[in-house]
């Protein structure tokens, strides 16, 4: 038992701490292998090919709602549509239970996994980070009325 709540308590921390950039990741390869085990029990255990769809369904329904539209702008609108297309997919296939529908997902989704996996770690917080300090710098350049060139040059510090 104490060995149990050790685990959980180390997933737990790690889910924390992960990158953003791991942690879509991983909620792809989830799906992906929602998406595998549903097609596998289609036709003989509609009880769990349901389980594994709503659970699939969950993930995509979590990663369409944090997209942030204003910062990502067309990308984000691209992974919405995207988005709703696997969520329609998962619907038919738990009204058809054809697997066609969960290979459908995975023709969608595969490429995603691979352009995520490329991402260096860290990438999404730095680029925040950047543009954070840009909006600080243009609303500092607009309180001072002075034209932005006219600013002394600043210096971040970044500690490990």
């Amino acid at each position: 038992m104490e060995y149990r709540r050790g685990v959980q308590a180390y997933r737990q921390t790690d889910l924390q701490t992960m990158g953003k950039e791991k942690l879509i990741v991983l909620l792809y390869q989830k799906m992906l292998e929602h998406f595998a085990e549903a097609a596998a029990v289609a036709g003989t255990q509609r009880q769990e090919m349901a389980r594994r769809l709503g659970l699939a369904q969950r993930i995509v329904t979590e990663l369409r709602g944090a997209l942030d539209h204003a910062v990502g702008g067309e990308i984000a609108d691209n992974l919405a549509a995207l988005y709703d297309y696997v969520f329609k997919e998962i619907l038919q296939m738990q009204l058809d239970a054809d697997p066609a529908h969960a290979a459908n997902c995975r023709q969608v989704l595969l490429p995603l996994l691979e352009a995520w996996r490329s991402i260096p770690a860290g990438s999404g917080d730095r680029e925040l980070q950047s543009r954070s300090q840009l909006g600080t710098e243009a609303a500092d350049d607009k309180s001072s009325g002075e034209p932005a060139d006219a600013q002394p040059a600043r210096c971040v510090s970044i500690s490990a």
